[in-house]
């Protein structure tokens, strides 16, 4: 890998320049200035008139925390403005009568990773930090009903840094503004390096073994997931931003995400230092996974989080088949039974697609690779086809660049079930467990594999 110091010309030439704020000035604008200056951060929101209450609209528990994660890293510093949870919601409360034409909030960035969300802030080991926008975005707040029906604004996010650059979707600045609240903004002037696959700011104190695999295994993941599912839709070489926790005692944690042209990842724990045989594979499907997601997320996407087993429980499986392929030597039997037995009791819970609400965010991946393998086991019956063949089709037939509507609904999933089975009652039974849930989720999981000519640990026929 070649090191490139800067950031100009380098990084992601197809990513689109900043928004002006003055871009919607017809409609109302929830702004939010976000400054850095030493240790000081800051966030000042500029509300519109017309709410007493604003929510964030992601407020996922913190993982290790269990709790609210801006409680824990935010204070409020406009007086008559407090902060509070409300179910599973953030919200800005005023205590007074009306809330305040702008609101200020000291914060520390937040790098601890969140259920089933983005982290709020990737913070290096050379003090570099990457702030996530959609964590500033808010919406007028109605209480019990939830989120007010009024007309919501446009939210335009600010950011600065006195103590320094920030890079923004491959780009330096000295200040930027946007209404993109899916992207991280980077605090600092790092070194990125430039490969033939990727762009990556990468911790320098990642252990050196791990940086191999991101320069060695990654393009190989890449390579191979383009050759069997076809170049993903974005526009350019995506971006890899990875950053190391420390060698927490005790510990090994890999958690990352895929934002548009971006897959982030966070490894942590002192059983991560040494190049491991046993931690080898484990992060070799952790990239497998994420780089997936550029595909199953981007490129098509499930269409809420009622059904996000169809892109985490399709990257899983992908990842597992992946592997193979580039290392047949590598068994996953003992992975994929872990994910049978894990779907297998959250089944017991209720119907998959309550899982979210139940915060069994584990069975989208558990069950998700469970149906995989329904679906593999029919496309291997329809001549000698793959999991990877079952993807492609859906992947083409719904891609927004060969006109469709870029997303994979659980009725297309199925339709594609029925079409590589030829039994509709295949797809019915699984459309039952999705939706109704099941009494006795092994015995009817083992049933649809039979009929696709695969078991599964204690399955008798």
């Amino acid at each position: 890998m070649r090191l490139v110091r800067g950031v100009l010309a380098l990084l992601l030439a197809a990513f689109a320049a900043p928004l002006a704020a003055g871009d919607r000035a017809d409609e109302p604008t929830l702004r939010v200035e976000v400054s850095h200056t030493g240790d000081d951060w800051r966030a000042t929101f500029t509300f519109p008139e017309g709410a007493k209450d604003w929510a964030f609209v992601r407020s996922n528990r913190a993982r290790e925390l269990d709790a609210s994660w801006r409680l824990a890293s935010w204070k409020v510093l406009t007086p008559g403005v407090e902060l509070v949870r409300e179910g599973e919601r953030d919200v800005l409360r005023t205590t007074g009568d009306a809330m305040p034409d702008s609101v200020t909030i000291a914060f520390e960035p937040f790098g601890q990773d969140l259920f089933a969300d983005y982290d709020p802030a990737m913070v290096f080991s050379d003090g570099t930090v990457a702030l996530f926008t959609g964590h500033f975005l808010a919406k007028p707040w109605a209480g019990e009903t939830g989120f007010a029906a009024s007309q919501e604004p446009v939210a335009e996010f600010a950011f600065t840094n006195g103590s320094g650059d920030l890079t923004y979707k491959g780009r330096a600045f000295s200040s930027v503004t946007t209404h993109d609240s899916d992207t991280y903004v980077i605090f600092g002037s790092p070194e990125f390096i430039a490969t033939e696959h990727f762009t990556g700011l990468l911790d320098p104190a990642i252990p050196g073994w791990m940086l191999g695999e991101l320069g060695s295994f990654l393009p190989q993941a890449l390579d191979g997931l383009t050759d069997r599912l076809r170049s993903p839709a974005l526009g350019g070489k995506p971006m890899v931003i990875a950053t190391w926790a420390g060698p927490t005692p005790g510990r090994i944690s890999r958690g990352g995400s895929v934002l548009p042209g971006i897959v982030t990842l966070r490894f942590e724990g002192e059983g991560m230092l040494e190049k491991l045989p046993d931690e080898i594979q484990p992060v070799r499907w952790f990239l497998s996974h994420e780089t997936a997601h550029f595909w199953l997320g981007q490129t098509v996407r499930h269409p809420d989080q009622t059904a996000a087993w169809i892109s985490e429980g399709g990257a899983s499986l992908l990842a597992y088949r992946l592997i193979q392929s580039i290392d047949p030597a590598h068994e996953p039997g003992f992975d994929i039974a872990r994910e049978w037995k894990d779907c297998i009791e959250l089944s017991a819970k209720g119907p998959l697609d309550e899982a979210d609400s139940r915060r069994d965010y584990r069975a989208n991946y558990a069950c998700g690779t469970v149906l995989g393998m329904i679906a593999e086991g029919a496309a291997q019956q329809n001549g000698s086809r793959d999991f990877f063949d079952f993807w492609r089709s859906l992947i083409e037939a719904n891609r927004r660049d060969m006109g469709g509507d870029g997303i994979v609904s659980v009725s297309d999933w199925l339709a594609q079930l029925t079409r590589e089975s030829k039994d509709p009652d295949l797809a019915a039974r699984v459309r039952r467990f999705i939706h109704d849930g099941s009494d006795e989720p092994q015995a009817d999981l083992c049933a649809m594999l039979a009929r696709v000519g695969r078991r599964a640990p204690g399955c008798t026929a």
